[in-house]
């Protein structure tokens, strides 16, 4: 975890409503960062983001107070350091990530959240070290059934703390929303807000927009089931505004062109598909010669200057001139949300990272939308993963629907699902672009795109395997 000095200060406001909690971002400057995408994302290698915005927010488990990382893609808290008013259940368990793990005894004690109070609240107690400093910890806000505590204790006291707080109430909503900021956006706030049950002020319209359905993994990968939806076919489109074709690999998925995304808070730079070759993913005859290219590739490798560069402090990650404006948008459900160009890229500067300049000695910036490979292929249950790189363009609803565990009261529960209102204005999003990275200049119309917007690559002479 990160250092104290970095660690960013939470607070929870307005008391009387008890549902929402404002959060703020902090840069992460070291050099090591051990949370990274989890490894209940089974079968994925994962880029090294050891440079990341983190969103933290103030907790209280006995009476104490935690900073705990936000996380929509895992379902346990663990806190580092003793906690005085609990009680050990005598079980013991943990939750590795891409990059560490953590592991300790399962106690219970009263949590305090959001303005919510939840009696005899499961978590795992880490005992502090370098890297997880006493005081901080990790909320997940996924569903039960991915909670490595109710695994191991396997009763009602182990549910995730989204279940207990939404079983106090059955006749409350059983949502949450996420609204994040973007530290170098000159006209936006930073700081991000939480909800529970209740929209955010002049947020509403996220009410008329699209439900989303989440889409199910097969029974034998439940633990791994994510807030998941479908994007739409053609639904990735490049920096010239033509879309980037795609063939998922999730062979549940009837629609071959249409991509499964897990949206997770708990990944900064978010992760699309590396090479595949259409004829493994679909049974394809062997003389079909067409492969996909990375939809990161297909992205940055269209500017001039851009790499795919090995990082120190990093690992492999396409590096763009930071001059360059990367334009992305995605679709779901005939909508588009735009990315803005200061989340395409980021400047590593902040992050603590020195002297990232590509071949030429440009000074260059990260794509914030990198390579993901599957180890096994034919077995995934998602494509892609949208972090906090998306996520600070929508204001989002996460529906939790029946994934709520238990209870006798299942009138106000449906299918879980996913809202999304964008809230980046394109020709603002330029204007921040310029002020930021062009010092008011605006030279972005000089720019030119090498190749074309097709990630299709004719590779006649390729061997396949059947």
């Amino acid at each position: 975890m990160v250092t104290t000095a970095f660690l960013a200060l939470l607070y929870l406001v307005d008391q009387s409503s008890g549902m929402r909690l404002k959060i703020q971002g902090q840069r992460n400057v070291q050099t090591r960062h051990e949370l990274l995408p989890r490894g209940n994302i089974n079968g994925t290698t994962a880029l090294s983001n050891n440079a990341d915005i983190s969103y933290y927010a103030n907790l209280m488990l006995g009476g104490e107070v935690f900073t705990v990382l936000i996380d929509t893609g895992s379902s346990d808290l663990w806190a580092a350091g003793s906690v005085t008013d609990s009680i050990d259940t005598g079980a013991t368990s943990g939750v590795r990530y891409a990059v560490g793990a953590v592991k300790g005894p399962i106690k219970t004690s009263t949590l305090q959240f959001a303005g919510y109070t939840v009696q005899d609240q499961a978590f795992l107690e880490v005992t502090p070290d370098s890297d997880r400093k006493k005081g901080s910890g990790l909320i997940g806000l996924g569903p039960t059934s991915g909670s490595n505590i109710y695994a191991t204790l396997n009763t009602s006291v182990g549910y995730a703390v989204l279940d207990r707080i939404f079983l106090q109430n059955t006749s409350t909503p059983n949502y949450m929303t996420i609204l994040l900021g973007r530290a170098e956006d000159p006209t936006d706030v930073f700081p991000g807000d939480i909800s529970i049950g209740e929209l955010l002020d002049s947020y509403s319209n996220v009410e008329s927009e699209p439900k989303l359905k989440v889409t199910m993994v097969p029974v034998r990968d439940s633990r791994n089931q994510h807030f998941q939806v479908l994007l739409d076919q053609d639904g990735v489109l490049g920096p010239d505004g033509l879309p980037i074709s795609i063939i998922t690999e999730v062979q549940q998925t009837s629609n071959s062109k249409q991509a499964t995304v897990v949206v997770d808070s708990g990944f900064s730079l978010s992760q699309v598909p590396k090479y595949v070759n259409m004829v493994s993913l679909r049974g394809m005859p062997n003389e079909f010669t067409a492969w996909i290219r990375s939809i990161a590739d297909a992205i940055y490798s269209r500017f001039s200057g851009a790499e795919y560069h090995n990082i120190t402090g990093l690992g492999e990650a396409w590096i763009v001139p930071c001059n360059e404006e990367v334009n992305i948008t995605f679709k779901f459900s005939g909508n588009s949300y735009h990315i803005h160009p200061l989340d395409a890229t980021m400047d590593p500067s902040p992050l603590g990272l020195t002297g990232v300049v590509n071949s030429e000695g440009q000074s260059s910036c990260i794509g914030s939308f990198q390579p993901i490979s599957f180890s096994t292929s034919g077995q995934q249950t998602f494509d892609m993963i949208l972090g906090m790189s998306f996520l600070r363009n929508v204001y989002a609803i996460f529906n939790y629907g029946d994934f709520i565990a238990g209870g006798n009261d299942t009138s106000n529960r449906g299918n879980p699902y996913l809202q999304f209102l964008s809230t980046t204005d394109p020709s603002e999003a330029h204007s921040d672009f310029v002020a930021v990275r062009l010092n008011g200049n605006d030279t972005t119309g000089g720019q030119t795109f090498n190749g074309t917007s097709s990630n299709i690559i004719d590779d006649s002479s390729h061997e396949y395997a059947a």
